[in-house]
């Protein structure tokens, strides 16, 4: 099978540089409660605003894959109703997503390491755009395995998305209710699936490399060091946070996911969903990218920061989809089947609220009284 040609992944970011493109880097992880309950979280970094809307799409929704040709790829109705955050205002592709069987799935930028087959007659009638791989898993499948049992059907096509002006390179995270977990990528032209045990994602390399990353942090440890006497000094720790030395904090994708496999891998047990919920989100806070900390290279004509512009949490048992966003950092929450009831049979769309970095306001202003 031929494969579209890939650049050594330093020259296809200094590609995507120089042609204006954003920078981006999202966070990923699940926690599983004492319950089994699982909640699963995202943070979303664009460096420029994608004005997300969550897109409510009921079971009976119909879909067409977009394809480089311009014909019409696969189609397909959905099985489920999905909730999710959309790419602007293409409602068909979205970023993360849970559906109404507690299946979430994300989209995660896999820059320079995404191989997606050229089109052919044969793969332009199973294809889609990469950002609609999202919709398809959602309306279609209740399970992990459900989804490993069908994603050969499809192929991930080289679109470019209008939004961005390039064929976006994209991994996928795939997390079900019993704690199951998936990442899939587009490798040599076909889509890899990796069983994924630690339930983190974030970007570049390919995720097996990410797993074996690990090992050069087994000495790791959440515990206070010891006193440690050198003659007659006696040496001990500077007050609090003496567990976690080493743990890599600076923002690329092998050290967020490092500290992100640290936090779920010590996290305190969870008692329920709810707990589990608050928890990711505290988590989350931790891979929040404050505008001017991850610039990109000088000389780019125009300089889009990395930041954070909106984090989402998923109750994989309730069903509930939690966000905030850089503008209104007050975490909100829909019920999916609460918001398929008022969707009906047609798509409807809900305001996530402000996600540039220039948008903060307060959302309540308090009046003390004497």
């Amino acid at each position: 099978m031929k494969t579209r040609r890939l650049l050594p992944a330093v020259l296809a970011l200094a590609a995507l540089l120089v042609a204006n493109q954003p920078a981006l880097a999202c966070t990923g992880g699940a926690l599983v409660a004492k319950d089994g309950s699982v909640a699963v979280g995202r943070t979303l970094e664009f460096g420029k605003p994608l004005d997300s809307v969550l897109a409510v799409w009921p079971a009976g929704s119909e879909f067409t894959g977009q394809t480089p040709t311009g014909k019409n790829g696969l189609s397909w109705k959905s099985k489920y109703g999905f909730v999710g955050p959309t790419a602007a205002t293409n409602h068909d592709m979205l970023l993360d997503g849970l559906n109404d069987q507690g299946l979430n799935v994300g989209l995660f930028y896999f820059p320079g390491f995404a191989q997606y087959p050229e089109a052919t007659p044969e793969n332009t009638a199973k294809g889609m755009a990469p950002a609609q791989v999202t919709a398809w898993i959602l309306g279609n499948f209740a399970t992990v395995a459900e989804v490993k049992e069908n994603i050969g059907k499809i192929a991930m096509l080289p679109v470019v998305l209008d939004l961005i002006g390039i064929v976006p390179d994209l991994h996928i995270k795939v997390q079900d209710p019993s704690g199951e977990c998936i990442v899939i990528e587009p490798r040599g032209g076909e889509l890899l699936v990796h069983e994924n045990p630690v339930r983190v994602l974030t970007n570049s390399p390919e995720f097996p490399w990410m797993l074996t990353n690990l090992a050069n942090y087994l000495n790791l440890t959440a515990d206070y060091p010891a006193n440690k006497k050198i003659g007659n000094l006696e040496l001990s720790p500077f007050g609090m946070g003496g567990g976690s030395h080493g743990l890599p904090g600076d923002f690329s994708p092998p050290s967020r996911f490092v500290r992100m496999a640290f936090f779920l891998q010590n996290a305190l047990p969870q008692a329920s969903s709810s707990e589990a919920v608050g928890t990711m989100f505290h988590f989350l806070n931790n891979f929040d990218i404050p505008p001017g900390t991850a610039m990109p290279p000088a000389g780019t004509s125009e300089k889009y920061p990395d930041y954070t512009s909106w984090t989402t949490v998923s109750d994989l048992a309730k069903k509930h989809y939690h966000w905030k966003t850089y503008g209104n950092p007050n975490v909100r929450v829909i019920d999916l089947a609460q918001a398929l009831q008022a969707a009906g049979d047609k798509m409807l769309t809900v305001e996530m609220g402000p996600q540039s970095n220039d948008s903060f306001t307060p959302s309540e202003v308090v009046t003390v009284t004497p």
